[in-house]
């Protein structure tokens, strides 16, 4: 299954960079997820489709659903259906420019937290959990 979720992303990301703006407008905001920057032009939110919007709050509901009791298949299957939904997103994405772009520069370092809830011990995952919590709550900085 990991090596699916690799083999998609690296197909996405690549068809995706194809798509890429030659707008060249002054970056007025930047913001470092993980190595992956995710900029503003003019302090603007990026228009986001209604498939994007629909898969991150669903991700949002899941962490919601994890609680300090949680065992670690909860976390296993947290992260089996946190990669359903990031594949929905993938699968029905229709944006493109650079809204599009940033999109992907959000998203890309969401799959290796996914990796660490499915293959890692309580104490990594609990991490991974916090770690995609703060990511998704960073949504609406960036997103409309």
């Amino acid at each position: 299954m990991k090596y699916l979720i690799t083999i998609v992303t690296l197909i996405f990301f690549t068809s995706c960079s194809n798509q890429a703006s030659d707008n060249k407008n002054t970056q007025t905001e930047v913001h470092v997820a993980q190595g992956t920057k995710v900029t503003l032009v003019g302090g603007e939110k990026w228009k986001v489709n209604f498939a994007t919007t629909k898969g991150i709050n669903n991700m949002i509901s899941l962490i919601e659903g994890i609680n300090s009791k949680s065992s670690l298949s909860d976390y296993q299957k947290l992260g089996a259906d946190m990669k359903t939904e990031f594949q929905h997103i993938f699968q029905r994405c229709d944006m493109t420019g650079e809204a599009h772009n940033q999109l992907h520069n959000y998203l890309q370092p969401m799959p290796p937290l996914f990796k660490d809830l499915t293959e890692g011990d309580l104490k990594n995952c609990q991490l991974a959990v916090k770690k995609i919590e703060n990511h998704l709550e960073e949504f609406n900085t960036y997103f409309k």
